[in-house]
């Protein structure tokens, strides 16, 4: 039996979650003591983080091990950060469910090597596990180990989507979370805090770009927004003012009938070659002060700043590959956190993907810009002229750093310090 009375073991649904949470230490071939860890105790570690939990009042003997380690977690400053991510969330609930079972299972091999005085055996009275200081100590030992610190997440996931909305929030804190390297998920964390300040610093210049009118001109079919548009009305508007005075006056209450549209959206079309080489995790300095941005942090925040700020955007991460596309913000900060810093950049690659993709996609309307620190001396002159025949405008954006082949063949945008004031600028420029 588990240790939680408000959970249904026998019931189909969490049989499947066990069953997926095994297969998961099975696939990254984790040993697993199946033999000493029961269903339930597999159940007990996804709900404990999945719904607010509820200890049973006496647990026998053959649950009182882990009954006092599922305790002990719940007492935790480690449980209150976890919980605040994992309530209702399937993804953190099995991530945190997985690192509970390794430390679990480290405890029982340490007691079954005797690294744990006072315990030979894991069936043992509550009360006397409970007395036992030396064992309580190594639960917190392997709870902080396996669990990580965590601090913080819950607060940056808020203002992630104060800044780029829930989904993307939440997406943030589940990678966060399921990096089990403190130091690296500490750096990736300290990036997506640097990211959110700088954009939160130009909101003003990421909103909506200008929507010329072309009156007469039709464009399409969008909501009512205001009452003088009913004189574009769509046919199934007029027909709903004759049909049902009831539900065309429910539709005008609530701005839902539908119109003719006689705008124009004249925002940009962009493509995007970021470097995400090892040199682009570095930051600047100015021979006077170190900036403790990152240049790619910048040049992340720069393209979230376009892919809100225009009409449509595609955008490659490139070292030395070329990644698949990204058209949506919550998948740049997925590869943000996911993206390994390898040495090497090939901008020619790059651009050559691009030009392939401007011929095989129709992006002969869009802009190219190219976003890197220039730190490559094999770019071949040939490929950027064949961006500019490819794309409506070419540009570059130099961070930090100096490339005398794109500087004399493409206009080039030079940025001396990661702040949002030179953010603000490449914007203007570009």
């Amino acid at each position: 039996m588990g240790a939680l009375i408000n959970v249904d073991y026998s019931d189909e649904l969490t049989r499947l979650r066990v069953h997926e949470i095994v297969k998961y230490f099975q696939r990254l071939g984790i040993p697993l003591k199946l033999s000493k860890i029961s269903n339930e105790i597999i159940a007990d570690s996804f709900y404990v983080h999945y719904r607010t939990p509820i200890l049973k009042e006496k647990p026998n003997n053959e649950e009182a091990l882990w009954y006092l380690f599922i305790k002990s977690y719940l007492s935790t400053d480690v449980y209150q950060e976890v919980s605040k991510i994992s309530k209702y969330n399937y993804q953190v609930s099995k991530s945190a469910s997985i690192k509970l079972l390794r430390a679990y299972n480290s405890l029982i091999s340490r007691i079954e090597r005797g690294a744990v005085e006072g315990v030979e055996d894991k069936r043992q009275d509550l009360r006397e596990l409970s007395e036992n200081q030396q064992l309580r100590q190594e639960i917190n030992s392997l709870l902080r180990f396996y669990m990580g610190n965590i601090k913080n997440i819950e607060k940056l996931r808020k203002s992630i989507t104060k800044a780029l909305g829930n989904e993307v929030g939440k997406e943030a804190a589940e990678l966060l979370f399921d990096i089990d390297i403190d130091p690296y998920r500490a750096r990736l964390a300290k990036i997506l805090e640097s990211l959110v300040e700088m954009l939160s610093a130009i909101q003003p210049e990421v909103e909506q770009g200008e929507i010329s009118e072309r009156r007469g001109v039709l464009s399409g079919v969008t909501r009512l927004r205001t009452y003088a548009d009913l004189q574009r009305a769509t046919n199934l508007s007029k027909a709903l003012y004759i049909q049902s005075r009831e539900l065309f006056g429910y539709k005008l209450a609530t701005k839902s009938l539908s119109i003719y549209d006689m705008s124009l959206d004249t925002r940009d079309r962009v493509y995007l070659l970021v470097d995400k080489s090892g040199s682009m995790f570095y930051t600047l300095y100015d021979g006077v002060a170190m900036d403790m941005t990152q240049k790619i942090t910048w040049a992340t925040a720069l393209a979230i700043a376009l892919m809100k700020k225009s009409k449509r955007v595609v955008l490659r991460f490139f070292d030395q590959m070329v990644y698949p596309p990204i058209t949506n913000i919550k998948d740049i900060i997925k590869s943000l956190l996911r993206v390994l810093p390898l040495g090497g950049t090939d901008i020619t690659a790059a651009v050559h993907t691009a030009v392939r993709d401007a011929k095989q996609m129709g992006l002969h309307n869009y802009k190219l810009i190219i976003i890197t620190d220039g730190e490559d001396d094999m770019v071949q002159p040939e490929v950027l002229k064949m961006a500019k025949a490819s794309f409506r405008e070419v540009k570059a954006v130099l961070i930090g750093g100096y490339n005398e082949t794109i500087e004399s063949y493409l206009p080039t945008i030079k940025i001396n310090t990661v702040n949002p004031e030179s953010l603000k600028l490449a914007l203007k420029n570009i």
